[in-house]
């Protein structure tokens, strides 16, 4: 039976005597498509407006600020600014997830997608990786 001592269990432990491999190159680098070039080339031109700001501009338009958006309070005139403005960022940014603007709101993803629910959802055209209504599983 093999009892295990503190030199064997080590992470890069291998026995007394025996050479280590040699480094193998590294792979030469790939070219890039240019389909993808292109892609990554959109980011810079193209940029996208910050969450925070969307939010405030609704905040705005409803008398609230960034951190009563944001914020914990359960008023009905302020949750009904806070759903305004998920749905807002929601349709402005495609890209970030429910968890990513949950994150932004203090909120969980399922309170993101309830707020979702009562503003109509995300348009269809523009939902994120991953949220595509009736994709098969």
């Amino acid at each position: 039976m093999f009892i295990a001592r503190y030199e064997n269990t080590m992470r890069n432990a291998r026995p007394k005597g025996v050479e280590p491999e040699p480094a193998r190159p590294s792979p030469a680098p790939r070219t890039e498509d240019p389909a993808v070039a292109a892609y990554r080339c959109i980011d810079v031109l193209e940029p996208r407006t910050p969450a925070r700001e969307i939010i405030s501009r609704v905040g705005a338009l409803h008398g609230y600020t960034l951190a009563e958006i944001t914020g914990p309070r359960l008023e009905k005139r302020l949750v009904q600014a806070r759903f305004d403005a998920i749905k807002a960022v929601a349709d402005a940014r495609p890209d970030m997830s429910l968890p990513q603007i949950g994150r932004i709101f203090n909120r969980d993803h399922t309170s993101i997608l309830h707020a979702l629910k009562k503003r109509g959802g995300r348009r269809p055209e523009q939902q994120g990786p991953g949220q595509q209504q009736g994709a098969a599983k």
